[in-house]
């Protein structure tokens, strides 16, 4: 539904990103984000809360390269 309202009212659009970091040595994959959707009207200010190794920075670092 929003990617179908004006592109021009927002900052940032993302509809289920997902990265894994595939796993090397034999250890398993580790997915640092999942299923995730978020959409930002311009001007808007948000934060991101979790414990560690909750993917935060790997979110952020996603957005950013957009």
């Amino acid at each position: 539904q929003i990617l179908q309202e004006s592109k021009n009212s927002y900052s940032v659009i993302c509809d289920n990103l997902k990265k894994v970091y595939h796993g090397k040595d034999g250890n398993a994959k580790k997915i640092a984000v999942r299923g995730l959707s978020l959409s930002m009207p311009r001007g808007q200010c948000f934060g991101v809360l979790g414990p560690n190794g909750a993917g935060k920075t790997t979110l952020i670092n996603m957005v950013s390269m957009i």
